[in-house]
This record gives structure tokens, C-alpha cells and sequence, in this order.
């Protein structure tokens, strides 16, 4: 493959745009990841920050839906003990205690899963 400005033969491709850089145009810039100019390396810099904030709106949203399932375990099991004090009927008692529980596995899942993403991990 040869270099898209000298026609040398390339040792490196561009990050941002996939052009092809011989060793004079392969200079090492502020980023880790080689550019052919300084408007793919702003353009690499800002992908990389929109990344940094969907991954943390990623968090965020499984954090509030750990605690939106958490809530709505809460309120089954209430509701499944309210049911055994109240309207003694075994269908909705189990319905209850079910929902409740499948409800209170997913918060801690989704609680958890949060924490790892939030970790780097």
C-alpha cells in the first residue's frame, strides 16, 4: 500500500480515516492512535468524548432501572403479603411473591451490572 500524500510505501493507517501514511507522515501526535492530520485527530478526539458520554448515559440507565425493578419487587411482595392478610387467594399470593421476586433478581442484576460498567469493567 503506498502513502496517500508521498506515494512511499505506507507503514501505518490513519485512525480516523483509514489513509494509508509512509514514515514521514506517521508522526506520532498527542493521541495514542495516529492521524494523517490535525482535523482527523480533533475529529478521533470528539468521537472518543461522545463515547465517554453514551457509555456514562449507559450507566445511568441501568442504574434507574435497578432501582425502578427494585421498587416494583418491593411493592409485589407487599402485595403479596397484603394478599395473605387480606384476600386469602393462593393464585395471587404466588402471583405476588413471584412477580416480586423475579422483579428483585433483576434489580440486584441489572444494580450490579451497573457497578461493573461503572468500574471499567
Amino acid at each position: 500500500m503506498k502513502c496517500s500524500a508521498h506515494q512511499a510505501e505506507a507503514v501505518a493507517i490513519c485512525a480516523y480515516c483509514g489513509r494509508a501514511l509512509c514514515p514521514d507522515c506517521a508522526k506520532p501526535a498527542a493521541s495514542p492512535r495516529l492521524t494523517c492530520s490535525a482535523d482527523c485527530a480533533a475529529a478521533l478526539m470528539r468521537n472518543d468524548q461522545a463515547l465517554q458520554i453514551l457509555l456514562q448515559k449507559h450507566v445511568q440507565g441501568a442504574r434507574i432501572n435497578a432501582i425502578f425493578y427494585l421498587l416494583c419487587g418491593a411493592l409485589s411482595v407487599a402485595g403479596a403479603v397484603g394478599a395473605y392478610y387480606y384476600l386469602p387467594s393462593p393464585f395471587l399470593i404466588w402471583f405476588c411473591a413471584g412477580c416480586g421476586f423475579v422483579f428483585l433478581a433483576s434489580g440486584l442484576w441489572q444494580w450490579l451490572a451497573a457497578r461493573k460498567k461503572n468500574s471499567g469493567g
